[in-house]
């Protein structure tokens, strides 16, 4: 989450108060999962969060093997339901879940069976979550030839983690230009090639699927308008609305020289609607590969049914780091903006942004 170093520098924490308890190997997977995502982000761009509160929040998230306590097994947890949340940590998980459709469709071919889960299409695409036994270890993720077809056409991507020794967890998005209010879903994998292997090994079998899905009671609305000032922009691309909640996509994207004159430039939005409600937000993440271009995901309560049109405010934030991180051998390991600084700061808002709710 977007702010959660905020709050997590001003816990209280005693170590001595975790106890330590066995948990399931799905959540030992996903905290491993969130844990190399997050270390992995943090080399692609700048947080302007402090450093000292980054180390807190690993350690939050790996004590959460320690000092949860869990009701299941990893047999008895019911992965149909977690497999979204798994793969998706942009607070539409559980929308995503409650439209779902149980497809349990299994197929066993040389010595590996895949099992679709669920499957979703919200009009803009196809999200079918799988898992994969197999009869030996075959690395950390598995490669897969073949894509789940919407009326036979459509491209995308898959998403493979391992859960366990020998069973594999995986989200398949599909994407076409059409929009249908129902589908014919057609899935034949090609080949699985492990990490271990070349692509001379790639294991064939016979595994394919067929199902039919309805539009479930999601829309995506493509929005694509922007504001600009200061060498700064923000484009809304597009929102996501559910029976329980709604997300707004937004890119940003800042001048060089705004990254030369200041250490970090940020961008949130305030969203209120026509009726004068204002939302909160539930979740707030991003991602992006540097410091001139950021994508965010930020996810709020439902939308009001009478609003008709949403007013959305971008709110930048310049500032500049105070604090230097060390490591042992005394060079830079990083640096971080103090709490209570007194580093430069800038704060501004942008021109609205209005969007027209389709109904």
């Amino acid at each position: 989450m977007k702010n959660i170093y905020k709050h997590l520098n001003d816990l209280d924490i005693d170590i001595e108060e975790f106890e330590e308890m066995e948990v399931s190997a799905f959540e030992k997977a996903r905290v491993k999962k969130e844990l190399l995502k997050n270390i992995h982000a943090s080399k692609q761009k700048k947080w302007k969060k402090s450093v000292t509160a980054a180390s807190l929040a690993l350690g939050l998230i790996a004590s959460t093997l320690f000092g949860l306590s869990f009701t299941a097994n990893a047999e008895e947890i019911p992965i149909l339901g977690n497999i979204f949340k798994f793969f998706n940590n942009d607070g539409l998980s559980v929308d995503y879940k409650e439209n779902a459709n149980l497809i349990n469709g299994v197929a066993n071919s040389n010595g590996i069976k895949v099992t679709v889960n669920d499957a979703l299409y919200d009009g803009e695409k196809l999200i079918v979550t799988y898992t994969i036994e197999t009869n030996k270890y075959m690395g950390e993720t598995l490669h897969i030839k073949g894509i789940p077809l919407i009326e036979n056409k459509g491209n995308g991507t898959h998403e493979i983690s391992r859960l366990d020794e020998n069973k594999y967890v995986g989200k398949a998005t599909t994407f076409t230009e059409e929009k249908y209010s129902s589908i014919n879903v057609d899935w034949k994998l090609d080949y699985i090639l492990s990490d271990l292997t070349t692509d001379k090994e790639r294991i064939t079998g016979d595994w394919q699927f067929s199902f039919h899905l309805d539009r479930a009671n999601i829309t995506v609305q493509n929005i694509q308008q922007h504001s600009e000032t200061e060498g700064i922009s923000v484009n809304i691309e597009n929102i996501t609305l559910t029976p329980t909640s709604f997300q707004i996509n937004y890119e940003q994207a800042v001048l060089k020289k705004i990254l030369n004159e200041w250490d970090i430039a940020d961008v949130d939005i305030e969203v209120k609607d026509n009726l004068g409600h204002q939302y909160v937000s539930n979740y707030h993440g991003g991602a992006g590969t540097n410091d001139v271009k950021m994508t965010w995901n930020k996810t709020f309560q439902a939308l009001n049914p009478e609003a008709s049109k949403l007013i959305i405010t971008p709110k930048v934030t310049l500032s500049d780091y105070d604090g230097v991180d060390y490591n042992t051998d005394g060079s830079i390991k990083g640096k971080y903006r103090l709490i209570n600084s007194k580093a430069s700061l800038k704060e501004f808002d942008m021109d609205e942004i209005i969007v027209e709710i389709e109904k």
